[in-house]
């Protein structure tokens, strides 16, 4: 269950199904901007690209995160899949998804569309940590909270201060929804079945293809709790798709290890590498990441470059 741009009140539903330009729609994921910007998360926040400038000049570069540290062992992705579903059912114990009780997600993000007091920043990278409140019924509760800005140096910093040291101080924002549409199949509860995880997964997308694929496991697995079947039937629905490559051993950005699985896309106008990494043991979502590659269109970055990250911290029964 999703929410999209077209309602601030919604964080996880909305139709994907309308065309964006290439500058609109490559970071539209997992952005929840603060001071009632806009609060939205995966495939859909609406990116202008205008580009709003602090009390000064923004820098000509934007700063972002440093990608993550990948083995590259260029092993096929279905085996390792396979065996992670595979370790999953040995070592986990029988896991309730949760939906028929309230539910607690916390997560950190990163985009590069973050605005804060209705300003994009790119002079420093401005972390969000949101955390969640779900009922049965779908309706839900959250706030976001500003973490501490983070810079690769000294230099970044100075650019930063002198861009007006936007997101200083930490802001926090909270919002909440209403039941869900209990009509809307997304709405229902996550397959067991890897083909029906596959047409569950397709559905707001026009054309689905990998790109689209990958972008709906992260935005699932923002307020949803997947039991132990129902992340087994996932591994093996990403097994069966052409295209995804096994990335290796990788730590997320909290520091935790996972196997990192990725698929290259234009899904959103640009050409980028999305990456999912799972937990080796219990097969839980940790992370996801998304790095353009060769052409950032009117975008001012320089490529390659991560665009965005949300690491998925904690999903618990409340």
């Amino acid at each position: 269950m999703s929410v999209r741009e077209a309602n601030l009140n919604k964080i996880l539903a909305s139709n994907r199904s309308e065309e964006r330009s290439a500058e609109r729609s490559f970071v539209r994921r997992h952005r929840w901007s603060l001071a009632g910007v806009a609060v939205a998360t995966s495939a859909t926040v609406g990116f202008v690209a205008v580009f709003t400038l602090g009390p000064t000049a923004q820098p000509a570069y934007a700063v972002t995160p440093n990608p993550l540290s990948y083995s590259h062992t260029g092993d096929p992705a279905a085996p390792v899949l396979e065996e992670i579903a595979e370790e999953a059912e040995r070592v986990s114990t029988k896991t309730p998804s949760g939906e028929n009780g309230s539910q607690y997600f916390e997560q950190e993000s990163w985009s590069l569309s973050t605005r804060i007091d209705g300003i994009q920043v790119t002079s420093a990278i401005v972390p969000e940590r949101r955390e969640t409140w779900t009922k049965p019924d779908g309706s839900a509760r959250w706030k976001v909270r500003t973490q501490p800005p983070e810079f690769e140096n000294p230099s970044q910093r100075d650019e930063w201060e002198d861009a007006g040291s936007i997101g200083e101080e930490s802001q926090e924002y909270a919002d909440s929804r209403g039941p869900a549409d209990p009509s809307d199949p997304r709405n229902q509860p996550a397959p067991t079945d890897p083909a029906a995880m596959g047409k569950w997964l397709s559905l707001g997308y026009q054309n689905p293809g990998r790109g689209e694929i990958f972008d709906s496991v992260s935005e699932r697995n923002l307020d949803r709790i997947f039991s132990l079947t129902q992340r087994t039937a996932l591994l093996r629905h990403l097994a069966t798709l052409d295209g995804v490559a096994y990335r290796g051993s990788v730590k997320d950005r909290s520091g935790r290890p996972g196997e990192a699985f990725s698929v290259r896309s234009s899904y959103g106008g640009l050409p980028k590498v999305q990456t999912l990494i799972f937990d080796s043991r219990t097969a839980r979502l940790l992370a996801y990441e998304e790095e353009l590659t060769t052409d950032a269109g009117k975008l001012n970055v320089k490529v390659p470059a991560v665009v965005l990250y949300v690491t998925y911290l904690e999903a618990r029964p409340a």
